[in-house]
């Protein structure tokens, strides 16, 4: 079976197009300029949350094996962990979006 390397220069449906070929200097009649321009900053506030959660449903799968006292202690714990995380990563929301909130 013979190989053959083929280019496009248009592009294909195996092959992206060049950035030559597409250039847009202006924006088209009804778009806008994507928001937001920037990227948000990283976090730990989403790893804390799925923690919490993983320590929830280990309280619950405790609890379903007669451990009760060991599975109110996960499950408070877990329930704590995701409260922290919710009500930080809603704060880093919340001051990341403030230059956006001030009225004119």
């Amino acid at each position: 079976m013979e190989r053959r390397n083929i280019t496009y220069e248009s592009g294909s449906e195996f092959q992206a197009p060049s950035t030559k070929s597409q250039k847009i200097s202006e924006i088209p009649p009804g778009w806008h300029k994507p928001r937001p321009e920037t990227l948000p900053k990283p976090g730990y506030w989403p790893a804390l949350m799925a923690l919490g959660i993983v320590f929830l449903l280990w309280g619950l799968a405790l609890g379903f094996n007669e451990v009760f006292s060991s599975s109110l202690v996960t499950s408070g714990i877990g329930l704590i962990l995701f409260v922290i995380a919710l009500v930080g990563w809603i704060g880093d929301l919340r001051d990341e979006r403030k230059h956006e909130n001030r009225r004119v």
